[in-house]
C-alpha cells in the first residue's frame, strides 16, 4: 500500500478529534456531575437548610453542564500554530507519516493500539490519547477501499 495526500487544516474536524479523544474522560465528569446533582437532592429531601446539599447540586450541574465545553475549548486553544497549515499524510505497509510545514512525525504499523471509523475519518490510534486522524474525503474510492482492507488486515492479523 502507498496512499499519500495532502490535508488542508479543518476546524470542526479537529474540534471533532479532540471530542473523540475527550469522550472518556467527559463521560466520567458527567457522571460524577450527575452523582452530585442526586446527592444534593437527597440532602435537601432530608434537611433543606443544609448549605452542603446546595453546594453538591450547583457543583453537579457544573460537571454535568460547564465542564465539556471548557475542557474543549481549552483543548483548542492550546493546539500549535504548527497544525494550521494543514498536513501532508502518506501510508505505506510500514509507516504513517505525518508532515506538517514545521513537524513531522513518524509511526510504525507494530505500534498501532486500534482503529476507530466513523463516517469521515479513521482514527488511527497509537496509545490512548495519540491518535492520527485519516480524513475519507482527502482519498480518492479506491484509496479508501485499499486503507480499510489494509486495516481490516491489521487488525485481524
Amino acid at each position: 500500500m502507498q496512499i499519500s495526500m495532502q490535508v488542508p487544516h479543518d476546524e470542526k474536524r479537529l474540534r471533532r478529534t479532540l471530542r473523540f479523544l475527550l469522550r472518556p474522560q467527559l463521560k466520567l465528569i458527567r457522571i460524577m456531575g450527575g452523582v452530585l446533582i442526586v446527592l444534593g437532592l437527597v440532602l435537601v429531601a432530608m434537611d433543606p437548610s443544609d448549605p452542603i446539599a446546595y453546594l453538591a447540586m450547583i457543583l453537579g450541574l457544573l460537571f454535568a453542564v460547564a465542564v465539556a465545553p471548557i475542557a474543549m475549548a481549552q483543548s483548542m486553544r492550546a493546539q500549535s500554530d504548527v497544525i494550521k497549515d494543514g498536513f501532508h499524510v502518506t501510508l505505506d505497509d510500514e509507516w504513517v507519516t505525518v508532515v506538517y510545514p514545521l513537524a513531522e512525525s513518524r509511526f510504525r504499523w507494530a505500534g498501532l493500539g486500534r482503529v476507530v471509523e466513523t463516517p469521515e475519518v479513521w482514527y488511527i490510534m497509537f496509545g490512548k490519547y495519540q491518535a492520527v486522524t485519516i480524513p475519507k474525503g482527502s482519498m480518492a474510492d479506491e484509496q479508501r477501499a485499499e486503507f480499510a482492507a489494509f486495516v481490516d488486515r491489521l487488525q485481524h492479523a
